[in-house]
């Protein structure tokens, strides 16, 4: 599936370089302007993302003639995306009240409890409930019900590819925030300048990142398409997806 994930990268070069482009830009603002009002047009684009990859995978071509091949179910998929986000935050949110009332601990380990909280939870849903994404698109077996019968059925092995493609590209970006403060400063914008070296390492994590999500819609969109038998369309398919 990491084949796929690449070739899907490789042909569609400019939507990902408007992505990255964007997240990165967007950092640079938030920090300009000591402002954050970027968080959702960044989450819609992420949502974007993965429905072009998705739908892309259904249909083996890239996101412009897979886009042109049938009418995308936008404003299904969005809301979708938006209630498996929201079970995210319910799943997380008794484990991370506990953090909360037990004290005690630094803000160091507090952050890193949250975040392994976070990713915990996003595995689980995504894990179970994922696959009901590319069934708004796909039209087969779509309700939240069939979403969960498959997510079920192969739970542990998509737990894990959906858990390193996002604690992966997350744990990169960390490294990189670490690496930038030994140099120049964790800062994009040093005495109203851009500090490049935080800027390319930036610019990374946010393709490392831009991949780990692609990767994970690829490994939910492959999960669908087992689980309903739905044909690959040619045996040169069948070798880039596996």
């Amino acid at each position: 599936m990491l084949k796929q994930t690449l070739v899907i990268v490789r042909n569609n070069l400019p939507f990902y370089a408007i992505f990255i482009a964007f997240a990165v830009g967007s950092a640079i603002f938030e920090e300009y302007s000591k402002k954050s009002s970027t968080t959702g047009p960044t989450l819609f684009l992420s949502f974007l993302l993965a429905m072009n990859v998705q739908n892309s995978v259904l249909r083996n071509l890239n996101f412009t003639e897979a886009v042109k091949a049938g009418k995308l179910p936008f404003g299904k998929y969005l809301f979708r995306a938006i209630m498996l986000g929201l079970l995210t935050i319910a799943l997380s949110a008794p484990p991370f009240l506990f953090l909360l009332r037990s004290g005690g601990s630094g803000k160091s380990y507090f952050v890193l409890w949250s975040l392994l909280i976070f990713i915990a939870a996003v595995t689980v849903v995504f894990s179970l409930l994922g696959t009901w994404l590319p069934a708004s698109i796909h039209g087969t077996k779509a309700t939240f019900g069939d979403a969960l019968r498959r997510g079920l059925r192969r739970f542990p092995s998509t737990a894990v590819l959906v858990f390193l493609g996002f604690a992966l590209p997350l744990l990169a970006g960390i490294i990189a925030l670490v690496f930038a403060g030994s140099l120049d400063g964790a800062d994009l914008i040093v005495d109203g300048h851009l500090n490049l070296s935080t800027v390319a390492l930036s610019i990374g994590s946010n393709a490392l990142q831009s991949i780990g999500l692609t990767y994970i819609a690829v490994v939910l969109a492959r999960r669908y398409m087992e689980a309903e038998n739905i044909g690959l369309p040619s045996a040169e398919l069948v070798k880039v997806f596996t």
